[in-house]
């Protein structure tokens, strides 16, 4: 990515309206910058793929099984490098209701030897059938010249069967021989009973247990061409097992300039898979430069049946005006299986409905009138199927700075920082979840806003200096990582994303470089309108007030949560999950080391909507800051509802010294303190609403 600080394409003379609350620096192409994330673990994993390991095999052990500390993550296992991990619109964590087993699918450790081959590509399946108490691992996949990268995949579970023994671990992803990306693997492997000979570091012999597709060809019967099939997988009561892969001209060009997505389909034959590929072309605005204006990869959805699916693009759909010319949702949707896909209406951001999500971000910079949202992929993307076959898509939105067909992907830069997001009153990177299914208007609901953004992975461009990773011709880097689940009957969506303390962060910098996993859930009803129950409560997964484990507080790096949760139960008068969660990373940050998988074995109780004191509690948690303090400070807060707020001072005997009225809006508020005629010494500064109040010291210098 190249910050921008000279004229480009239709961003000469920019100048921006009154009505922006922060100081925008200058703008930022999001292509680049997602082109520039992916391409430092792109060419790193082609040019290690020949490297081999001849230690002894690191099969399950008893440093694999049982709970390694008590803690509320264990590490299970590990990988030779953190790159399998990055793309958050991969799925190898997932959770099989029928089951009731977990399956992580990975790249193997240093120490793991594959057979018949044991190079750097060789690719496991992580078994529990007791919710990680113990993990089994299996080799699925071992090529001598298709190195396997990017692992997605599941278990596959026939029909009518209750037995764990008679289920298949299917996985997929892209393939390097080292110098270009050559095609994908597809592979699966019978599982066996938990601990029996199946599960060992052999990969499957029988005929078309492990399959290669080049993107040059020749292709299989109803196969095509595409590149990177390492999103979206999914396997569904149907029997159908799917992944979702980006068709591109050139998978090795970058940035990839992608033309549109193709879903890969299994269906079970006689102990292996017969694939078959459906495409999508999306109508999406062409630039002055011949590329599309749209993200490279897509996101894709199913209900528990396998009947309704959702294949989600990002980009500018053709014939779009005004607020709709963005990157924003384009949606296929399938009734039948995937029989046949229509192409349902987008969300109208001209509608009044959406004012405030406009109403949360800038102008575009020739049009003080004009605000264009954009969804942001850099920030993560996820999308679920609820219980009335609704689609979810859950992201955070961003300014748009350019109205020019050429430059939608911009967005501003803030402050000298170069945020993406002023972080000021009612200023910040909100979560959104986008509701709807092509037979009415899509509905909005704000999940929560964020406290920090993701550093860059670039020398030179805004955060990098704040990132933790090693810099090895670039870093890695730690975004909020939106994560969608649902529980089997889809009555509860939970939405998992990380981000820092800025309390904490060096300078208070809002770089998310102290991530934590938060989570929230969301309530369906019965009726035909869309629920808007979200629970007040958010539960910080992995820095919990007990049990933390300090390998993964503020260390909760590229978390993937399973797709489909157990069965939600009720505690008391609230709701508990069993979400399946894992974390990767090493201990200092470094790529190209061994990282660890560390796996979530607690259940998540949620408090009841408008339930307990702890609600309640949360409602006024707020910083104070500077402090010490001179001339002024600030109270920041982050608040699940409008509310009425009384802020005091107080000095040390007790007396209000300052008091003012407030009205706080959803999320995150600001709110300045003069000082100035305040003496040195130590105060209190209160907030109150309603009933409920807390305070902190303050020091005045």
């Amino acid at each position: 990515m190249i910050k921008l600080t000279t004229t480009i394409l239709a961003l000469s003379a920019l100048t921006f309206s009154a009505q922006n609350t922060a100081k925008i620096s200058g703008v930022s192409n999001l292509k680049e910058k997602l082109a520039a994330k992916n391409q430092i673990s792109f060419e790193k994993e082609k040019a290690s793929a020949s490297k081999t390991n001849n230690q002894i095999p690191n099969n399950p052990s008893s440093s694999q099984k049982g709970n390694l500390s008590v803690t509320n993550f264990t590490a299970f296992s590990s990988s030779a490098n953190i790159y399998g991990v990055l793309s958050n619109a991969s799925k190898p964590l997932h959770y099989n209701d029928d089951l009731n087993a977990v399956s992580f699918i990975q790249r193997k450790s240093a120490s793991y030897v594959g057979s018949p081959n044991s190079n750097t590509g060789v690719i496991l399946a992580m078994i529990s059938a007791n919710w990680g108490s113990n993990w089994d691992s299996t080799c699925i996949y071992s090529d001598a010249t298709n190195f396997g990268r990017y692992p997605q995949g599941a278990i596959y579970n026939p029909p009518g069967n209750t037995n764990l023994a008679n289920a298949y671990a299917v996985g997929s992803g892209p393939c390097t021989d080292g110098a270009s990306w050559t095609g994908n693997w597809f592979a699966s492997k019978q599982l066996g009973v938990p601990s029996s000979p199946a599960y060992n570091n052999v990969a499957s012999a029988a005929p078309n247990a492990q399959q290669f597709f080049s993107s040059a060809g020749p292709f299989g019967p109803n196969v095509f061409s595409n590149d990177f099939a390492q999103y979206g997988f999914n396997s569904s009561d149907d029997g159908k097992v799917k992944s979702l892969g980006i068709l591109a001209e050139d998978p090795d060009a970058a940035p990839i300039d992608a033309r549109g997505a193709i879903i890969q389909t299994g269906s079970f034959n006689a102990g292996v898979f017969d694939w078959k590929t459906d495409s999508f072309l999306p109508p999406v605005t062409i630039k002055t430069d011949a590329y599309r204006q749209m993200n490279s990869n897509a996101n894709m959805a199913w209900n528990e049946t396998g009947t309704v699916g959702y294949v989600v693009f990002l980009g500018s759909r053709t014939g779009q005006t005004l607020s709709n010319t963005g990157w924003q949702p384009i949606v296929y949707k399938t009734t039948n299986s995937g029989t046949s896909w229509a192409l349902i209406p987008g969300i109208d951001f001209n509608n009044s409905a959406f004012q405030l999500v406009k109403k949360r971000l800038d102008a575009v910079s020739t049009n003080s009138n004009l605000v264009i949202p954009m969804f942001n992929p850099f920030e993560g993307l996820d999308c679920a199927v609820d219980a009335n076959d609704r689609l979810h898509i859950a992201t955070i939105i961003a300014s748009t700075a350019s109205s020019h067909n050429d430059s939608l992907a911009y967005t501003n830069e803030y402050t000298t920082e170069g945020y993406t997001w002023p972080h000021g009153p009612n200023k910040h990177p909100y979560l959104y979840d986008f509701i709807g299914d092509g037979t009415g208007p899509w509905a909005f609901l704000t999940v929560d806003s964020l406290s920090s953004e993701a550093p860059s992975s670039v020398s030179g461009n805004p955060g990098f200096a704040d990132n933790p990773w090693d810099d090895d011709a670039g870093k890695v880097t730690s975004d909020a990582r939106v994560q969608l689940s649902r529980t089997p009957d889809g009555q509860h969506i939970i939405y998992t994303y990380a981000e820092s303390d800025t309390n904490f962060t060096q300078g208070g910098k809002k770089w998310n470089n102290l991530p934590n996993v938060k989570a929230k859930l969301w309530l369906s009803n019965s009726t035909s309108t869309i629920s808007t129950y979200i629970y007040p409560h958010k539960i910080n997964i992995t820095k919990p007030a007990t049990n933390l484990n300090p390998s993964v507080a503020n260390r909760a790096m590229f978390h993937f949560a399973s797709p489909t949760t157990a069965s939600v139960g009720p505690t008391g008068p609230g709701i508990t999950v069993k979400l399946p969660l894992t974390v990767t990373n090493s201990n200092p940050y470094i790529q190209g080391t061994s990282n660890t998988h560390y796996y979530l074995n607690e259940d998540l109780y949620f408090p009841p909507i408008g339930g307990f004191n702890e609600i309640k509690k949360d409602l006024l948690q707020f910083s104070l800051f500077p402090n010490p303090a001179t001339q002024t400070c600030f109270v920041e807060l982050n608040i699940n509802q409008v509310s009425e707020l009384e802020i005091s001072v107080l000095n040390y005997l007790g007396q209000v010294v300052k008091r003012k009225n407030y009205k706080s809006q959803f999320g995150k508020s600001q709110f300045e303190i003069e000082l100035t005629n305040l003496t040195t010494g130590i105060y209190f500064v209160s907030l109150k609403t309603g009933n409920i109040s807390s305070t902190k010291k303050l020091v005045v210098e």
